[in-house]
Order: structure tokens, then C-alpha cells, then sequence
């Protein structure tokens, strides 16, 4: 599992959950162990009903772990069960007098997702405390903590900082994609398009996400390379095609279609999968409102709207959705509300997006 999280070789998650499994086959009992390493590998094929499954049986092994709880919290939240984490979270806190930097780290994911970013930030700085002083944390562990760090950064408007997290990151783990996908982001955000190409092309030398080519092909087409923009584009396709056999880059490969005009059909199917996968999960609802939009299925696009910013999670570009979809629907005042939150959480939250919000808001007034 940690060579899957440094290359990205799908194999190598099979391959621990054959192992997992053969543990569990030969020790049927206290077997915890072998559970939260068959819970991650499901959570990497995006298999999180298994996944649940396998730390609730972890936790039932061994009570006092709370890692196991925490993960349960983790996983709630990928499939949309919001009620059951601040439960499973204080009880993990009641295990652990002292909260591990993966406690800290999975109840700021739920206050972003919450609305409390400032409150996120601050735990994940806590983290990256606890993991930054442990010295035998592999260097990706330690990277990662940096780069979630920078996604609530910029989701606060502090691009330069979020940007910076990321070069953190990567300074931690030199190899970590996830670091320069986000880092790709933020300089695409900002239109400094060589950072974004350079970025982007690190990041996908180590894992060809679909989302970091998206990144790439947009500067190489700023930068005056419609060839190479196009290529890169038939990469993405290509992805969807054989290489995502698993689903696990559906998200990725739905949004870049929606943002860009191309393969609505196919984004909207593909959102709706993921809606299967996740249910009610923000995201899933989200990709789900906006490829719905883009495919003038507006319909579905409100009721998945309603659905994503039913916690007034404050993602710009979850605010900006739904700003758009309510402003089609007639809805102008609750339009006018989530657009002027998108910019006023980061006006700089994408190249185009943000230029249309100010044009939306422009013919509000």
C-alpha cells in the first residue's frame, strides 16, 4: 500500500489486498491489522461500503484502537454519512488522550467540509507538527499532511501560501503527484501558465491523473501550443478508456469534461456513477450538479445542487456551482449569495470561473 500511495500502480493495491485477505484467511481472529490494510486498499479502488466494513470489524477486534474508529469517520464521509463522525471522532479522542496527527487530520476534513476552514487549517498545521517530528514517517506520509494544508489554504484565498504548502510538499517527497496536481492548480488559477505546464508535467511524469493533464493541456493552450494542447487532451480521453478500469478517476474525468465543453454525455453519466459509488457525498454531488448543467439537464443540476451546499461548505468552486445553477433557475438572490461567497472566499479560484462570476454578479445588480 505505501508503494501504491509513492507510484500510483493500481497493481500494487490488488496485491495488498491479496495479502490482507490470505492474513485474515490463516488468522481469523485479531486480525485487526489485516482489516485497516484491506480497509485502505478498498479506499484506494474507491470500494468504500467494503471498506467500511473492514474497519468496522477492526474496531470490534480491538476497541481501543482508534485508528479504526477514526478511518470509520473517514469513510463515512466518502459515501455522504455526515450524522455518524462526530461520534466515531470523540470516541477515537477518548482512546487517544492525546490526538494523532490522522485524528487531527480526518476531523479537519470534516470541518471543511462544514464550513469551518479557519478551525481546519489550524488542525492540520497541528498535524503536520505531530507527523514533521516522527522521524521514521515515510517522506509521502509527511508530504501529504503539506499538501491538504494547501487545498484549505486556497480554499481560504491565500494562494500564495497554498502554493507554497505544495512546494512544501514536495520539498518533503520529491515524487508526490498529488502535491504537484495542486500546485498545477493554484498557478492555472492565477494564469501563470508556466508554473502550471512545469507543474503539471512533473506530476503527471509520476501519475497521469486526469486532472493534472487538464492542467497541462489549458497552459499549453495559453501558451500558444494548440497541438500540444490537443494531444494532451487525446491522453485524457485515452485514460477514460483504459485506464480507468477501476473508476477510481472518475471525479477527475467528469469535471474536466464539464469545464470544458467536451464529452457532456459522457461527464453526466460518468457523475452519476460516482453518485452510486459515494451517494450523498458533497463532491459526488457537486460533479453531479454541474455536469448535469453542462448538459442542460437542469433539472437534476438543482436537486444535486441542493444536495452539495447543504452544509455551506465553503469550496469557491462548490459555490460558484451553485451560484450558476440557481441564477438558471430563477433563484437570483440565493445566486447572488453563493457567487459573492466564491469570490470573497478566493477571487482567484479559476482562470475562467471567477470571470464569469463577476459577470454574473454584474447583470444581478
Amino acid at each position: 500500500m505505501q508503494r501504491y500511495r509513492e507510484s500510483g500502480d493500481v497493481g500494487d493495491i490488488l496485491r495488498a489486498l491479496a495479502q490482507a485477505r490470505r492474513s485474515k484467511v490463516l488468522q481469523p481472529q485479531n486480525s485487526a491489522a489485516a482489516d485497516e490494510v484491506a480497509a485502505s486498499a478498498e479506499t484506494a479502488l474507491h470500494r468504500f461500503k467494503d471498506a467500511l466494513r473492514y474497519e468496522t470489524e477492526a474496531h470490534l477486534d480491538q476497541p481501543d484502537d482508534s485508528n479504526a474508529l477514526s478511518q470509520m469517520a473517514s469513510l463515512s464521509m466518502e459515501l455522504g454519512h455526515y450524522g455518524p463522525v462526530p461520534r466515531d471522532l470523540d470516541l477515537a479522542k477518548r482512546i487517544q488522550s492525546t490526538p494523532t496527527a490522522t485524528i487531527l487530520s480526518i476531523q479537519a476534513r470534516y470541518d471543511e467540509l462544514t464550513g469551518s476552514l479557519s478551525e481546519a487549517h489550524r488542525l492540520l498545521e497541528e498535524a503536520i507538527a505531530q507527523s514533521d517530528n516522527v522521524i521514521d514517517n515515510p517522506a509521502q506520509s509527511r508530504s501529504w499532511y503539506h499538501f491538504r494544508l494547501g487545498e484549505i489554504a486556497f480554499s481560504m484565498g491565500a494562494t500564495d501560501e497554498a502554493k507554497q504548502d505544495e512546494r512544501d510538499a514536495i520539498a518533503e517527497f520529491p515524487n508526490d503527484a498529488m502535491a504537484y496536481k495542486d500546485l498545477a492548480r493554484f498557478c492555472w488559477a492565477t494564469k501563470d501558465w508556466k508554473c502550471a505546464l512545469d507543474a503539471a508535467d512533473n506530476g503527471a511524469a509520476v501519475i497521469p491523473f486526469a486532472e493534472t493533464l487538464g492542467y497541462k493541456a489549458d497552459a499549453q493552450a495559453a501558451l500558444g501550443d494548440p497541438q500540444g494542447a490537443k494531444s494532451t487532451q487525446e491522453l485524457i480521453f485515452a485514460i477514460e478508456k483504459i485506464g480507468n478500469a477501476y473508476h477510481i478517476s472518475d471525479r477527475l474525468l467528469s469535471v474536466y469534461y464539464s469545464e470544458h465543453g467536451v464529452r457532456l454525455d459522457d461527464s453526466y453519466k460518468i457523475a452519476q456513477r460516482e453518485v452510486l459509488t459515494r451517494g450523498d457525498e458533497i463532491y459526488a454531488q457537486d460533479t453531479l450538479a454541474w455536469a448535469a448543467a453542462m448538459d442542460g439537464k437542469w433539472s437534476v443540476a438543482k436537486r444535486a445542487a441542493d444536495r452539495a451546499i447543504r452544509y455551506d461548505t465553503r469550496d469557491p468552486r462548490i459555490q460558484f456551482h451553485v451560484g450558476m445553477i440557481y441564477l438558471h433557475s430563477g433563484l437570483r438572490d440565493l445566486a447572488r449569495k453563493h457567487l459573492q461567497e466564491a469570490l470573497a472566499l478566493n477571487p482567484q479560484f479559476d482562470p475562467f470561473q471567477a470571470d464569469q462570476a463577476r459577470a454574473a454578479l454584474a447583470n444581478l445588480t
